[in-house]
C-alpha cells in the first residue's frame, strides 16, 4: 500500500515540475512582444534641440522685453520654403532638422512656428555674442545664404520645397525671440514663376512672436550694419 502511495506521490511531483517548466517556457521574453505579430511599444519622439543662453541685452527700449540670444546646434538643418495654401500664396522660410520634415504634412503653420523644434529665418541684424573676438566685425544675420547654392527638393506636404544648410563650423546657430509683426514680408506669388515682397500681408495671423534663427557673419568695414558679409566657417 505504502509503495502505491509513494508511486502516486512521485508521479504527482513529476507532473508538477513538468508543469512549472512548461509555464517558464511560455513566459514572454522581457522587452519583446508576448504574442507574435503584436506591435512593440512606441518609441518616444526625439527631443527638441537644446538651447543655451548666450547673451541677454538689457539695453532695450523702455517697455520692451530684453533681447535674449540663445545658441543651438541642429544635426541636419534644412531651410524650408513653406508655401502657404490659397488665397495668400505666401511663402515663409522655416528652419528645422531634416527628420522633422513630416510635420509639414500634418501641422498648420501657426502651430509649426510655436514648436520648439521649428525656427523661422531671421529678418534682424544683431550684435554678436559678447564672447566673440573682434565682435565689432561680426553680425548675426538670417540663414538664407547658407542654402543659396543648394538645389531645392520637394517637401512632404506637396507644396513646399527645402534645401539643406551648410552650417558654419562649429555648427552653432543663434535663436532670438522676436515679434511676429515684422514677418509681414512674405513672398507672394508662385515660387517657380518669380516672386515679390508684400509688406502689407500678415503671413502669420494669430501669431504674436516667433523664434527666429541666425548665423554669425563677418562684415566688411564698408558694409557694417548692412547685414551682409562672409559666413564664418
Amino acid at each position: 500500500m505504502k509503495s502505491s502511495h509513494c508511486a502516486f506521490a512521485l508521479i504527482f511531483f513529476s507532473l508538477g515540475i513538468a508543469g512549472t517548466a512548461a509555464a517558464q517556457t511560455r513566459r514572454p521574453t522581457p522587452g519583446k512582444p508576448a504574442v507574435k505579430g503584436r506591435p512593440a511599444s512606441k518609441v518616444a519622439a526625439p527631443p527638441a534641440p537644446i538651447e543655451s543662453a548666450k547673451r541677454i541685452d538689457n539695453s532695450a527700449e523702455e517697455g520692451k522685453e530684453p533681447l535674449v540670444i540663445n545658441k543651438v546646434k541642429i544635426k541636419d538643418p534644412v531651410l524650408v520654403f513653406y508655401q502657404q495654401t490659397a488665397p495668400t500664396n505666401a511663402v515663409q522660410q522655416l528652419l528645422m532638422d531634416e527628420k522633422n520634415l513630416p510635420l509639414l504634412k500634418t501641422v498648420p503653420l501657426e502651430e509649426l512656428v510655436a514648436r520648439r523644434e521649428v525656427f523661422i529665418d531671421g529678418l534682424g541684424n544683431y550684435d554678436p555674442p559678447g564672447t566673440t573676438a573682434d565682435a565689432q566685425k561680426y553680425r548675426l544675420t538670417g540663414v538664407s545664404l547658407l542654402a543659396s547654392s543648394e538645389k531645392r527638393r520637394p517637401a512632404p506636404d506637396g507644396r513646399s520645397t527645402y534645401a539643406r544648410l551648410k552650417v558654419p563650423s562649429p555648427g552653432e546657430l543663434y535663436v532670438v525671440r522676436e515679434s511676429a509683426e515684422g514677418y509681414r514680408h512674405f513672398v507672394s506669388g508662385p515660387q517657380k514663376k518669380g516672386s515679390r515682397i508684400d509688406f502689407a500681408v500678415n503671413g502669420l495671423p494669430g501669431v504674436d512672436s516667433v523664434r527666429a534663427i541666425y548665423t554669425l557673419r563677418k562684415i566688411d568695414a564698408s558694409e557694417r550694419g548692412a547685414g551682409s558679409g562672409d559666413i564664418i566657417r
